[in-house]
């Protein structure tokens, strides 16, 4: 005979079965990933306000963009985690069209300029004049977007972006001027054709900007990333290619 307490155990596990816990972490992703758009877009108002003259001391200011820039680390993994997952339920619908170039990098530049501002880093880009190529615009940014909060650990006072056809290719450049990529970086980043998820890090960013790429094609050709050091300033260079 079952006791009273295994009846409550047994009844609470049928509970727990029920749920569709792959549909559950995916409502919650996008919640958090909501809430912490409202949080980044109030530490935005204050770093606003410091700049017009608000009184904010200058540690007090730091301590500000270090919140917004991990808080902004925090919402490109939900926003990538979030994206994988609809790659994976399928079909997911790709927005490839004819676009121009300098508007995506000019949209970029402009949501990462009170970020990099914060911490004195400065960006700055550069496009081929009328270059178009086809792209889904909301997949390029988010692999920018990441390339350059990335950047960001590492430069010491610069990010440049840069864009142009290259061998059948549109090629949009996210470069700094830190050290560039480690070693081991570049030997296993620019393919990120899985996830090593037994260690403390999985290359989440760089496989979801794989992912990106490779899902835009055009004549038989596939999108890619690449990763290497040197290019204008000297230090990481990371390459989104589109056919």
């Amino acid at each position: 005979m079952t006791s009273p307490e295994g009846r409550r155990h047994r009844d609470t596990h049928e509970e727990l079965d029920a749920i569709d816990f792959t549909a559950l972490f995916a409502a919650q992703i996008h919640d958090l990933k909501n809430l912490l758009f409202l949080l980044l877009n109030s530490l935005d108002e204050t770093l606003n306000n410091r700049c017009a003259g608000s009184e904010i001391s200058e540690d007090a200011a730091s301590r500000l963009a270090l919140l917004k820039y991990n808080g902004q680390l925090i919402n490109d993994k939900l926003i990538q985690m979030l994206s994988l997952f609809r790659f994976a339920q399928g079909p997911y619908v790709i927005d490839i069209a004819y676009r121009p170039v300098e508007e995506l990098i000019e949209e970029v530049v402009a949501e990462a300029k009170p970020l990099l501002g914060a911490r004195s880093i400065t960006i700055s880009s550069d496009v081929e004049t009328v270059l178009c190529g086809f792209f889904d615009r909301d997949l390029a940014a988010g692999v920018l977007n990441n390339a350059i909060h990335n950047a960001l650990q590492c430069a010491k006072s610069e990010i440049r972006l840069s864009a142009c056809a290259e061998n059948g290719f549109l090629a949009i450049r996210v470069e700094d001027d830190g050290d560039g990529f480690p070693q081991e970086i570049l030997d296993n980043g620019g393919s990120m054709k899985s996830l090593d998820l037994s260690g403390g890090k999985t290359g989440l960013g760089l496989y979801f900007s794989s992912v990106c790429a490779r899902l835009h094609s055009n004549k038989g050709q596939t999108g890619r990333i690449a990763l290497s050091n040197g290019g204008s300033l000297g230090g990481a260079v990371f390459t989104l290619l589109l056919p």
